[in-house]
């Protein structure tokens, strides 16, 4: 069968793959007729970004195939990707910020050559603005990558995918951080590319995208391939009721459990008009006693406004306040001392030091309590251990000493590492971001038995999870955010699944609108 006869420009057959207690695709079905775009939306953890990656040959799947003009290929890495003429502008920019917006254009191209040995600089220039005109932008070519804002670095890499001889080209939530003209200007690329035959995989959020550019839709749910649709044969409910799932036959099953959680008390924080670079004027509150959800979607902005509260970004605007007192909150070193602690969703790198012990990671915030007199600065080894060993006693951490290296530990055991530390500076707010995270489902029970006991303390605790189940089971109250800015609040029978993904989807539209 010849290119020109097979169906389907692309195929995958029963794609599975699978990471450690998680099945990121089951049995994934797809076809992508030429010449059209097809939009793929689902939740976080839907498995959009994993079949991605399979595409793009940056991921082996284990099992099912793959089938490009008919016959099976083997995209076993990037290359063979792109020597099938499958191009991707994926999420998360990976461009080389040292290097001139030509060179990240043309990268993988093969610069020009004068004489065969020298760069055609001048040549290679005039390439990129080749593909620069495509998306009608104005980029200077010579500019450091790193030199450019946010939106222009994404036009840069949507360039660099242009100037390749692309058949299908995967776009990865393209619009973020685009302004309405440039989101505009790329829709039009879109369809010409579409009128000449390329074959576009959109995934976005944004579902006045996806009934605005794209002429079917693909739904991913839990790593399968749940629903599929002309979108012209589709209202938005429909969409937003297949990205979901059905309502389930218990009209109480997709309420918030309450396990003991007493009422709110006295209010233990107060942030006001917060700002950084990827925040727009957050205000909140948070009581002891209570679990306040951050809810989104990829890209909303809830890790930024963690690490602003805990003073591990620079905040441009906003005050924050603890125990009704205005602090000064500029470093993490001022929030722990605010009584503020954050379990950051990067645990390996940011919540524990790899290479120290179970000990030294539980009392190193709190060296100064284990001094053998204040005229010596040296702590006590003994006082450490009995630390450490009440922590592993009272969280239950599996371990097989106090002197075990931390990277030893199971996920979930990291991650009570990290809570023991805090425990352990007696902290009353408490930013849990994703603490579930890649841990099984042994160990989220454990987790949140660990916020269980948090509450119980009189603690406060934001709760950032893209399981959305998980901020309905545990939290009082969910704050839904949107490309940086808190767009909406969910509480009591209001506190849904389903009221949560509406949430999230009707702002994104309401800003593309």
């Amino acid at each position: 069968m010849s290119s020109t006869d097979a169906p389907f420009l692309l195929e995958t057959r029963g794609l599975r793959r699978t990471y450690p207690s998680v099945v990121a695709l089951d049995d994934v079905d797809i076809a992508l007729p030429r010449g059209t775009c097809i939009g793929l939306v689902g939740k976080n953890g839907a498995g959009k970004s994993t079949l991605i990656k399979v595409l793009a040959g940056a991921v082996s799947p284990d099992a099912g195939q793959i089938v490009v003009d008919g016959a099976p290929a083997d995209i076993s890495s990037p290359r063979a990707a792109q020597e099938l003429g499958l191009t991707f502008v994926h999420q998360h920019m990976v461009g080389v910020p040292d290097l001139s917006v030509a060179e990240n254009i043309e990268m993988g191209q093969g610069f020009p050559r004068r004489g065969g040995t020298f760069v055609n600089w001048r040549g290679l220039r005039e390439r990129a603005l080749e593909a620069l005109a495509r998306l009608n932008s104005e980029i200077d070519p010579r500019a450091q990558l790193s030199s450019l804002s946010v939106a222009d670095q994404r036009m840069v890499m949507i360039a660099h995918a242009l100037a390749k001889d692309a058949r299908l080209l995967v776009l990865d939530e393209p619009t973020a951080s685009l302004t309405e003209s440039e989101i505009a200007v790329l829709h039009g690329v879109v369809r010409n590319l579409v009128a000449a035959g390329v074959t576009v995989l959109y995934v976005s959020h944004r579902l006045e995208e996806i009934f605005s550019i794209c002429q079917s839709v693909v739904v991913m749910r839990d790593g399968r391939v749940v629903g599929g649709a002309k979108t012209a044969e589709l209202d938005r409910e429909g969409l937003v009721s297949l990205i979901t799932g059905p309502l389930p036959d218990d009209p109480d099953a997709d309420r918030p459990i309450r396990t003991g959680h007493p009422a709110a008390g006295e209010e233990l924080l107060r942030v006001e008009g917060l700002a950084g670079d990827a925040v727009a004027g957050a205000s909140l509150t948070l009581r002891r006693g209570e679990v306040l959800g951050l809810a989104g979607l990829v890209g909303a902005g809830r890790t930024e406004l963690c690490r602003l509260i805990f003073g591990a970004d620079k905040a441009r605007a906003g005050t924050i306040a603890v125990h009704g007192e205005q602090r000064q909150i500029r470093s993490p070193r001022q929030a722990i001392a605010a009584g503020i602690v954050l379990m950051p969703e990067e645990r390996h790198t940011q919540g524990v030091v790899g290479g120290f012990s179970v000990r030294e990671n539980i009392t190193l915030p709190s060296l100064s309590r284990f001094r053998r007199n204040r005229a010596v600065g040296v702590s006590s080894r003994r006082r450490e251990r009995d630390a450490a060993r009440r922590h592993i006693d009272a969280l239950a951490i599996k371990t097989p000493s106090a002197e075990t290296t931390t990277t030893n530990l199971s996920g979930g055991n990291q991650q009570k590492v990290v809570l023991a530390k805090w425990l352990e500076r007696d902290a009353d707010v408490f930013i849990l971001d994703e603490p579930t995270h890649g841990i099984d489902v042994q160990g989220k029970a454990e987790i949140y038995t660990l916020i269980e006991g948090l509450v119980a303390r009189g603690c406060g605790v934001i709760l950032v999870s893209s399981e959305f189940s998980e901020i309905v089971r545990l939290c009082d109250r969910a704050l839904v955010m949107s490309e940086g800015r808190l767009v909406g609040e969910l509480a009591g029978d209001e506190l849904t699944e389903h009221h949560i993904v509406d949430a999230c989807f009707a702002a994104r539209e309401r800003q593309v609108a």
